[in-house]
This record gives structure tokens, C-alpha cells and sequence, in this order.
């Protein structure tokens, strides 16, 4: 399964706060000093990479659905997205080099 790097660091930022995370807390992969990108462009990004994951089964979203639209406020890791947060936690442990 292919998954960019905001939705690895979506599932990786989620186990390591005990499965559940907030929807502001996503926010700092997109550090300010470093991007031109206005807060609006990077709400819409993350909803629709958060939405993306909820649909392959790897979150749960929790938040309130109107005719139009889905807030969502809250999210939490299913098993298949603990699964895929430890092989992306493995992915960037770096082996160390014995003699």
C-alpha cells in the first residue's frame, strides 16, 4: 500500500500518542518557517489525506457530517493502522554498524 509522507506521519504521530490524535496536531508537518502555504490550503490537505486513510481501513474519524460536508475532530488508529505505524516506525529506525 502506498502512502505519502503527511499519511506516514499521520499513522506514526497517532501510535506514539497511544493510537488517537487530534486533527490540530498534524498541523506541525507543515513547519511555517518553511513553507509559503496558507493555513486554509494546508486544513484542506490534511482532511483529505485523513479522509484517504479512513477509507483504506487504516482510521477511525470522529467529528460531525453535515449534507455537504465531514468535520472531522478526532481520529484513532484501527488494528490494520497500528500494523502499518510500526512497520513505518521500523522503516526510519537506523541499523547501527557492527564490527
Amino acid at each position: 500500500m502506498r502512502l505519502s509522507s503527511l499519511q506516514k506521519y499521520i499513522l506514526s504521530r497517532c501510535c506514539l500518542n497511544n493510537g488517537a490524535g487530534v486533527k490540530a496536531d498534524f498541523y506541525s508537518f507543515y513547519e511555517k518557517n518553511k513553507s509559503n502555504i496558507s493555513l486554509k490550503i494546508i486544513q484542506d490537505i490534511i482532511h483529505k489525506s485523513l479522509e484517504s486513510l479512513v477509507e483504506k481501513d487504516l482510521l477511525v474519524a470522529y467529528g460531525k457530517k453535515t449534507k455537504q460536508k465531514w468535520f472531522i475532530h478526532k481520529v484513532k488508529l484501527t488494528s490494520r493502522g497500528q500494523k502499518a505505524a510500526k512497520e513505518i516506525i521500523k522503516e526510519r529506525q537506523v541499523k547501527l554498524p557492527i564490527k
